[in-house]
């Protein structure tokens, strides 16, 4: 008897967008860390790249217009209110592996990121437990499928963009 894989490679491809980043403390304490308003952008390509882009929301523009010219507090509050990286992923064994090949933070970079992933109608669920004892914490990822805009709605955004 063959048992179906509960979550298939083709079930996630696509974009995904971000809903819920929270973590869960072993104190049963709850955060979040970009803010309930975090937005993001999860994309799984058939061709096993993917890239992962989180951002708190109401991030300042700097108040320069080359980011070269920004301040050092400036850039670091950018870097604390942004996470991304991209690279190869697969399925192995129902969880999902991250091959990080480019990040904002160089630590990631060359790291395989396991998540547990859940697939429950639109919703992706990613998961992953860290530390032990007091310091452990769980971070769960919500993501809802992103909606496709209809090629009209894609023309009207560039003119838009233009004038």
């Amino acid at each position: 008897m063959t048992v179906e894989p509960r979550i298939r490679e083709q079930d996630l491809v696509g974009a995904w967008a971000c809903h819920r980043w929270h973590i869960t403390y072993a104190d049963g304490r709850v955060t979040e860390p970009f803010g309930a308003d975090a937005t993001g952008l999860l994309i799984y390509a058939a061709d096993g790249r993917m890239s992962a882009t989180i951002m708190a929301a109401g991030r300042m523009p700097f108040a320069a217009a080359n980011p070269r010219e920004a301040t050092l507090a400036e850039r670091a509050g950018a870097f604390d209110g942004f996470f991304s990286y991209a690279g190869r992923w697969r399925l192995v064994d129902g969880k999902v592996l991250h091959e990080v090949e480019v990040a904002l933070n160089p630590g990631l970079v060359g790291s395989r990121q396991w998540r547990d992933a859940d697939l429950i109608d639109d919703r992706l669920v990613l998961s992953v437990e860290e530390g032990a004892g007091a310091t452990e914490r769980r971070h769960e990822l919500e993501w809802r499928r992103a909606q496709a805009r209809s090629p009209s709605a894609r023309r009207a955004s560039a003119q838009r963009s233009r004038s």
